[in-house]
């Protein structure tokens, strides 16, 4: 809720809100918007600078290096993708130092040990003005981290610790805090600038909770036995955090094929059944289900007041194994039956195709397939009421 500006302050001191807290948010408001415009108008004159005077072979050598070197991790994601933070990391973190000037093939003309950044506020801070020099000063080599967000600060920013260092921060950044949830966890930057903390970079994507364990893991190997870690190891480990960022930024944007059990594409069909009734195709098909008795089936099924069948449920299972081999309780789909219609939820062409064969055997002319749904895996979310047939699942 917008507080008015003669409202009492909601510190508490009873004054009224434009007089107490309202004059100093609205100071740093301004200067969060001073720093933010300026540091992205330096972003810019950096990339200019970069054109002129190093060239596109220094581009390249940093974006290499930031991709580990990897084809695979280039074709996987897209530069456009990862320029957010490539830029900012290949401008105010990258450098070479002389060993691998050396080594290099073709010439740059980035001195050894500086970063583009470093070396443009040699050659250029008499045109800079007081916060351009003040902000790259700051800055220096910002340090690349996983930060889980610990709460959103409306029309401001938000909160979130280190999950590396533990450090705990509050960041100004309004576009963030429109896009950002609590528990999101993002790869980025984090630079102080006249107390206000601010985005030197970040990913553009946010990562879920869920994958936490995957940066825990990273923070066990670089601690080493040490209960902490500083700001410094985050630069010795600055190759390491940037593979787990990129092997889960890979995940993210390339996961794996979902398959069932029987190694099929899982991809959900659901078909429509023109049936003479229940009570037939219940006793047709109730021999699908190898875990349930027909009689236990029927306890959960619906019935007319005069006792006839109107609903019944039939999961279809495997057929039973022979003796001494284990049982196989894999649900291949689910039977709907209700009055004169019936539907068969699948999660494969394949077992789609198999369910048609036995149906027909079973009913003959006496089911009509009417139609068939066919829904790709951005609809499954919502294609499934009960727990018991998550085609996302291993079935």
């Amino acid at each position: 809720m917008k507080i008015s500006r003669n409202d009492p302050c909601p510190c508490g001191s009873g004054r009224k809100y434009k007089k107490c807290c309202l004059p100093g948010i609205e100071a740093q408001d301004f200067l969060y918007r001073r720093i933010s415009q300026t540091f992205r108008s330096l972003t810019g004159k950096l990339m200019s600078f970069v054109d002129a005077a190093l060239g596109q072979e220094t581009i390249d050598l940093a974006f290499d290096e930031f991709m580990l070197w990897d084809e695979g991790f280039e074709k996987l994601i897209p530069f456009e993708e990862v320029s957010q933070p490539l830029v900012e990391w290949a401008l105010y973190t990258w450098y070479l130092t002389q060993a691998d000037i050396d080594e290099l093939e073709v010439e740059v003309p980035l001195p050894a040990d500086m970063t583009v950044a470093e070396l443009f506020m040699q050659r250029k801070s008499a045109k800079l003005d007081s916060l351009e020099l003040k902000i790259l000063q700051t800055i220096g080599r910002p340090a690349y981290s996983f930060h889980e967000v610990t709460g959103i600060l409306p029309g401001s920013g938000f909160s979130c610790k280190d999950i590396l260092t533990g450090r705990v921060h509050r960041v100004t950044d309004h576009a963030a805090a429109k896009y950002l949830e609590e528990a999101d966890i993002i790869f980025c930057a984090i630079s102080a600038i006249e107390g206000i903390e601010i985005l030197a970079a970040t990913s553009l994507i946010t990562f879920p909770l869920s994958w936490k364990t995957r940066i825990i893991d990273l923070r066990t190997h670089m601690a080493r036995n040490r209960s902490e870690l500083a700001e410094e190891d985050l630069h010795d480990f600055d190759l390491e955090i940037r593979q787990v960022f990129l092997d889960m930024y890979a995940s993210l944007l390339n996961p794996p094929p979902v398959a069932n059990t029987d190694g099929d594409p899982v991809v959900l069909h659901v078909l429509h059944y023109s049936i003479p009734g229940p009570r037939e195709a219940f006793d047709a098909l109730c021999h699908l289900c190898t875990v349930e008795s027909p009689e236990e089936l029927l306890k959960d099924a619906e019935f007319s007041e005069t006792g006839e069948l109107t609903a019944a449920t039939i999961h279809w299972t495997r057929a039973k194994p022979a003796e001494g081999v284990e049982a196989d309780n894999t649900i291949l789909g689910i039977i709907r039956i209700a009055g004169n219609g019936m539907t068969i939820e699948v999660n494969s062409q394949k077992r789609a195709e198999s369910i048609e064969e036995l149906v027909e055997k079973a009913l003959g002319d006496k089911a009509r397939l009417d139609s068939t749904e066919v829904n790709p895996m951005d609809d499954l979310e919502d294609a499934f009421d009960e727990g018991d047939f998550d085609p996302r699942e291993s079935l």
